[in-house]
């Protein structure tokens, strides 16, 4: 049980660090619905993969980060079709998938049901091993490609304009998120995993002005918000992502009275 209980904080530990460190880019760059889309996509890949006896693992990773790359093509200027437009279609394409495979499952479907609001079952040594890799990839990537991660952030088109590789860049930053996304989904939970991207982020670009004190502090209010969150589960016997996101929300409503409170004074 001890050995059980360290896996499951180191799960959440780096479960939540990587994914507070991808939403300081998913929060800043103002594509929110991006991150919905691509966790709809990674828990299509789950799905499915249980359902054709594919890897539960590598299936999923596969499927997602394809998936998400191809979010790339629609560039704003450059395409017929709005971008908010093309998510829609796509993220109802990814809905329909999901609720198609939990319709086509035989028998008990409590393994699939699970991975729409997480469960700590899904802790293992392996898992947290994929998942730490998949974390330590988007930090080199982040890094290698700050210049250009900074340039997106305020505008693509712009990014596009001044000689970035955008487009290179931007496809990048969506196949890893569809990568740290399918490696979570199974211990956050599909319904549960966009909030844990957005509110740590939120919360520190609520309380930090620097672009390096935003990645320190959304980093560690994702792993707080999964570590706190796991905890709380375990001892209380609920769900996973449940507990992870009123957490995280609580972070991100602590860090909006703070700076409300502090405008005041100024």
């Amino acid at each position: 049980m001890d050995s059980f209980f360290f896996l499951v904080i180191l799960a959440g530990a780096v479960a939540g660090a990587s994914t507070g460190l991808l939403g300081v880019y998913v929060v800043g760059m103002r594509m929110p619905f991006i991150g919905i889309c691509i966790s709809h996509s990674a828990m299509v890949g789950i799905i499915y993969s249980l359902l054709l006896g594919i890897n539960p693992v590598w299936g999923p990773i596969i499927f997602s980060t394809l998936s998400s790359m191809s979010l790339g093509v629609v560039r704003p200027g450059r395409s017929r079709i709005d971008a908010n437009v093309a998510l829609a279609i796509f993220f109802n394409l990814m809905l329909g998938l999901t609720f198609l495979g939990i319709g086509l499952t035989q028998g008990s479907r409590t393994e699939v049901l699970g991975l729409l609001w997480g469960s700590l079952l899904f802790v293992r040594k392996s898992s947290v091993v994929v998942i730490t890799i998949s974390g330590l990839a988007f930090a080199v990537f982040a890094a290698l490609f700050n210049k250009e991660l900074k340039v997106l952030l305020f505008s693509r088109t712009i990014a596009a304009a001044t000689g970035v590789h955008e487009s290179f860049v931007y496809c990048i930053f969506l196949g890893l998120c569809g990568l740290i996304l399918a490696v979570n989904l199974p211990l956050v939970g599909g319904l549960m995993i966009f909030s844990l991207i957005t509110c740590p982020a939120a919360a520190a670009y609520q309380i930090c002005t620097g672009h390096k004190s935003v990645i320190v502090a959304a980093t560690f209010f994702g792993m707080a918000s999964a570590v706190i969150g796991f905890l709380v589960s375990y001892y209380l016997n609920l769900p996973t992502g449940a507990c992870i996101v009123i957490i995280s929300a609580l972070f991100f409503t602590v860090s909006a009275l703070y700076r409300t409170f502090k405008d005041q004074r100024d």
